[in-house]
């Protein structure tokens, strides 16, 4: 099997992989099969064609696989920032 070399683990990836490996062959360390679906439900959004060119130019830049990759982490990267700093003031503020 090729190892995957451009993946960045952390050390909690890393042992969790490590437990993995080790439990492999081991028929007893795993548990009864659980069937997944995805949560999400596919949206679009509308954009200006010179939105959508600057798009593809910043993907290419991030060597991204392609703009609405880039897009997807980009909003969900703001998403995140922007929930964690309205977490935070209100924390600050009900003190």
């Amino acid at each position: 099997m090729a190892k995957i070399t451009k993946i960045k683990l952390t050390k909690k990836d890393k042992t969790i992989d490590d437990d993995v490996i080790s439990m492999s062959n081991d028929e007893n360390a795993w548990d009864e099969e659980v069937s997944v679906s995805h949560l999400t439900k596919p949206t679009s959004i509308r954009l200006s064609s010179i939105t959508i060119k600057r798009a593809k130019f910043f993907a290419q830049v991030h060597h991204e696989r392609g703009y609405q990759s880039w897009l997807k982490k980009i909003v969900e990267e703001r998403i995140d920032t922007e929930y964690e700093l309205y977490r935070r003031l209100k924390k600050e503020t009900s003190i």
